[in-house]
């Protein structure tokens, strides 16, 4: 009777036991079955999420190339939980510090968008010791200081020009070739004949030009040289000089204007006219003859 009461009593107890394991394997092979699905239709699954912008509001997708914390779902190296703060340097009992906490602040620096000031430093010296001591014209090259560079006096400035007296040509209605004096301040130098020889090669001013007068020089003439010995002073031009082109009487106009400028002068009676440093016989071709010196007295 013992046995048989006992085997009534297990026998209902083994029919869960099978239903039990029957739903797990059930529930296995369902997720099998969704994982396989899964891996299959990965690709698809991760272009929807992307068109639909869900990797974008959850951040967890995309691929560990694109940076921490967007592919592989690692935080920010600013947020990581295993970094340490940065260690700060601990003051053991009995250390002395190195610095007081005063003098380890940094210095306030200036804005950036004021310039500072440049500073010229100031070296005393005889001309800058004592106030009111420094006289004009006293202050050397170069050195720094109070002390202003002379300002030249109105005299000075009168010696650094001087008036000439040019000869140009004026041609009357009637077509008379004529020679006339003009007064004109150049600059001054130590030959004062070179001065108002150059001047007159310039050609006449504005004013000038309105008073009727041109040159008959050719344009492309220059001055090489010019040398007083004696009484004669001589002219050394280029070959420009020799080519007039308006003959016979252009000649004669350009040497009328050099000898009579050039003769301006008390030291100097004729001139000598030489063509890149030689004599010539004539001035162009058949022209002025220039192989001696000319004075006003030769025309």
């Amino acid at each position: 009777m013992a046995q048989r009461k006992t085997g009534t009593r297990n026998a209902p107890g083994n029919a869960p036991r099978k239903k039990n394991g029957t739903g797990c394997l059930i529930w296995l092979v369902a997720l099998l079955v969704t994982l396989l699905l899964f891996v299959f239709n990965w690709e698809r699954i991760r272009s929807t999420l992307e068109s639909t912008g869900f990797i974008d509001a959850v951040g967890g997708l995309d691929d560990p190339a694109t940076g921490p914390g967007k592919g592989d779902g690692s935080l920010d190296p600013g947020s990581r939980p295993d970094e340490k703060p940065e260690a700060k340097p601990s003051v053991k009992p009995g250390d002395k510090p190195s610095a007081k906490p005063e003098a380890a602040a940094p210095p306030v620096a200036a804005p950036a968008d004021t310039p500072a000031a440049p500073v010229t430093p100031v070296t005393p010296g005889p001309e800058t010791a004592k106030p009111g001591s420094a006289k004009p014209g006293s202050a050397k090259p170069g050195a720094s200081g109070a002390v202003a560079p002379p300002v030249a006096s109105p005299m000075e400035l009168v010696k650094s020009t001087r008036v000439a007296v040019l000869y140009f040509i004026r041609v009357d209605d009637d077509g008379v070739i004529s020679r006339h004096e003009v007064k004109r301040t150049v600059g001054a130098s130590d030959s004062p004949m070179t001065d108002a020889l150059d001047a007159l090669m310039a050609g006449p001013n504005a004013d000038e030009l309105n008073r009727g007068f041109i040159s008959l020089i050719p344009a492309d003439t220059r001055l090489l040289s010019a040398q007083v010995r004696g009484s004669t002073a001589y002219l050394n031009f280029n070959e420009a000089f020799m080519y007039n082109r308006y003959g016979i009487e252009g000649y004669a106009g350009q040497l009328k204007q050099i000898v009579y400028t050039a003769t301006g002068y008390s030291t100097v009676k004729d001139v000598q006219i030489l063509i890149e440093g030689q004599k010539r016989d004539y001035l162009g071709g058949d022209g002025v003859y220039i192989g001696k010196p000319l004075s006003r007295a030769s025309f």
